[in-house]
């Protein structure tokens, strides 16, 4: 389920970066596309540059997060330690909130045991 969209007001830059990133979280027919259509219809002030770069920071936020628990899995094994994965990340990404932090460590955990990583 994908959250409200924030309001977009001076200094909720974090708020509307988590809203992106868990619109390129979304399952289903959304699951690893692009998020930019679905931004502009929530937010259709947004220029096609602005709409391009949250993708960008959405996607990326979203690839290392995933990425980060796969490697985790390959030196450390199955039980990666999802305290230090979250120390990790949030040294690159400070400003992902909880919500996002848990479901982006459950999904790539769940990715990395399903091919076999740290078996």
């Amino acid at each position: 389920m994908v959250r409200r969209k924030p309001a977009i007001l001076p200094g909720n830059e974090e708020l509307l970066l988590n809203y992106c990133l868990d619109l390129a979280q979304e399952w289903g027919d959304f699951w690893l596309k692009p998020i930019q259509d679905r931004l502009g219809k929530a937010y259709p002030h947004l220029t096609p540059q602005e709409l391009d770069h949250h993708n960008e920071i959405a996607q990326a936020a979203m690839k290392y997060g995933y990425d980060l628990v796969y490697s985790m899995a390959e030196s450390e094994g199955k039980d990666v330690s999802q305290s230090i994965w979250q120390a990790n990340y949030s040294a690159r990404y400070p400003w992902v909130d909880k919500r996002n932090l848990s479901h982006l460590f459950s999904t790539g955990n769940y990715y990395a045991m399903k091919d076999g990583v740290g078996r």
